[in-house]
């Protein structure tokens, strides 16, 4: 059954998931990358052992944080624990990029791989160096 009203996000808004320390801090790493990056499609701020959203933004209802989380998540755990494997030779994971036909996605772990932080943003909008540069400066 499909009931509209539970899926329904706020869009253009900030939405933080928990009122505790770990919501601020991601409510103030997302105020940050939306600030120097306008334009962004979405953008959040993601527990990875629990999946839990802590913070997110996004400006049309087609990018819900809440059906990328655990997929992401459990991503990043694969990845991590694959270089821990030493299935490939690598140093730490600093980020995942996944470039489209005209958008890019990028994830990037912070508070020492506890969380991660996910960005959603068109082509013509920004390049990716300097959205990884800014994802640096707002998720460390």
């Amino acid at each position: 059954m499909n009931i509209p009203f539970f899926n329904r996000l706020q869009l253009k808004k900030i939405t933080v998931g928990t009122e505790d320390e770990a919501g601020k801090r991601a409510q103030t790493a997302l105020e940050g990358l939306l600030a120097d990056l306008p334009d962004l499609l979405m953008a959040c701020v993601v527990d990875i052992q629990s999946g839990r959203v802590l913070a997110s933004y996004t400006t049309t209802t087609t990018y819900n944080p809440n059906q990328l989380n655990l997929r992401n998540a459990k991503l990043l755990r694969v990845i991590t624990d694959a270089l821990k494997a030493k299935a490939w030779v690598g140093g730490p994971l600093t980020d995942v990029s996944v470039m489209l036909e005209d958008q890019f996605h990028h994830l990037r772990p912070m508070n020492e791989g506890k969380w991660y932080c996910f960005l959603a943003v068109r082509m013509a909008d920004v390049n990716l160096g300097i959205a990884k540069e800014i994802m640096r400066r707002h998720t460390v």
